[in-house]
């Protein structure tokens, strides 16, 4: 499962960025499209075709509330000669294959963490998702420009090149790492992948959480946030509710609910989301008393085996009849004081990680 990305720097308005990351992965965009055809109906139970349909009802709320990102999507389908509906309905998936409705178990998806000890501040994510996607990361260093408050603003972001960025660090001191959660009240509105791709745009901490919480979504999310200040918050929300923590010195996360509000209505039906997210809180409590650099400590921890199948760093389990299955695509460390990632893309186990700087 390793994989040695594609590299793509992109300044611009968010068409400009969207055409300039379009041309420099077309053939990415392309294999991922023919990639999800062909599975899609396995991952959500019914084939892209009907997604496509099914997205033209989230179009409008994202027009409406985030007209920039919908217009990176327009931009990336102009650069990569796709068709647009056929890529705005990837970046609805989560809405599609991570419905709460949806046959149990629920796919596992994604750990997340954030500490500060030292004077210093680490936060990091593996994100699970399909098989597919491996072979299709990018790493993303983006500048926006333009009349929007977001103009000025650069990220660094790994992800699908067909997808819009989920996770990343910005110019701006902090970090932000989202997890699927499911919850019961999922509804046509904003899609995740687009409410997450915003939070990279803010200005600070609490500009996200006014971001997060002002919008009409469509689903629930799970929001670790962490600056260079060393504030850590967690934001879970559903697609109606909200719930803030803040997350101390130490604060991991994984795909089901922990506030008290939003915990006893949880929809995860998970096995392996507490113990990850335990194991996670374990490994760096123990790391952080014995004083192990925190960058060190984090790519240990995203990398860790234990309770496999349901471990951290993730691995497909032939002995799982189960098509619906993620792995661990890329692994992040992140140090929002200093502006660098560290990203490995693939399994953390196998795949060295790389030092981007902002």
């Amino acid at each position: 499962m390793n994989h040695r990305p594609l590299f793509i720097e992109a300044a611009g308005t968010h068409r400009e960025v969207g055409r300039q990351i379009g041309e420099a992965a077309r053939d990415l965009v392309a294999r991922g499209l023919a990639a999800y055809e062909e599975r899609f109906a396995v991952l959500a139970g019914f084939d892209l075709a009907e997604a496509v349909e099914r997205s033209r009802a989230y179009l409008r709320p994202a027009e409406q509330y985030l007209p920039q990102v919908v217009d990176q999507i327009r931009g990336l389908a102009e650069g990569a000669s796709a068709p647009f509906q056929h890529l705005f309905a990837l970046n609805c998936s989560e809405e599609f294959t991570c419905a709460a409705d949806r046959a149990w178990p629920r796919p596992e998806h994604c750990t997340s963490f954030a500490a500060a000890a030292g004077g210093r501040v680490v936060s990091g994510h593996n994100e699970d998702w399909y098989p597919d996607d491996v072979e299709n990361v990018v790493v993303r260093k983006v500048t926006l420009r333009g009349p929007g408050a977001w103009s000025g603003v650069s990220y660094l972001s790994v992800g699908p090149a067909y997808d819009l960025p989920v996770t990343g660090i910005t110019s701006r001191g902090f970090t932000s790492a989202a997890n699927t959660v499911y919850f019961r009240d999922e509804r046509v509105g904003v899609p995740n992948t687009c409410l997450v791709a915003t939070v990279l745009e803010q200005a600070d901490l609490e500009g996200a959480r006014d971001l997060i919480a002002g919008a009409p979504r469509a689903r629930g999310s799970n929001h670790l946030l962490c600056d260079a200040g060393g504030r850590i918050w967690d934001i879970e929300t559903t697609a109606e509710r909200l719930a803030f923590m803040e997350g101390g010195v130490l604060f991991t996360h994984a795909n089901h609910y922990v506030s008290p509000e939003l915990a006893p209505e949880d929809a995860t039906g998970s096995e392996g989301s507490p113990k990850r997210r335990a194991r996670a809180e374990e490994l760096l409590a123990q790391g952080v008393e014995a004083g192990v650099d925190l960058v060190e400590l984090g790519k240990t921890v995203l990398s860790d085996h234990a309770n496999a199948p349901f471990s951290i760093c993730a691995h497909w389990n032939d002995d799982d009849p189960d098509q619906d299955q993620s792995v661990t695509t890329a692994s992040m460390v992140w140090e929002p004081a200093e502006g660098r990632a560290h990203i490995a893309c693939g399994q953390p186990c196998a795949s060295a990680y790389v030092a981007f700087q902002l």
